[in-house]
């Protein structure tokens, strides 16, 4: 639960800064909102992946 947690807030801050730099290189406030839920629906499903790998790999 708590690496839930964590995915989701760090998977908010990449989207949160993909959106101000999409809004900073072009006043744009739907490619902003486009490209921000883009990168963070991408990184949650990284670090999700990634999590599971590490926390179920039998090494």
């Amino acid at each position: 639960m708590l690496l839930l947690v964590v995915a989701i807030l760090a998977a908010s801050l990449i989207g949160l800064i993909v959106g101000w730099v999409t809004w900073a290189i072009e006043q744009n406030a739907g490619k902003a909102l486009l490209a921000g839920g883009g990168a963070f629906g991408g990184s949650l499903i990284l670090m999700i992946t990634a999590f599971n790998f590490v926390m179920n790999r039998s090494a």
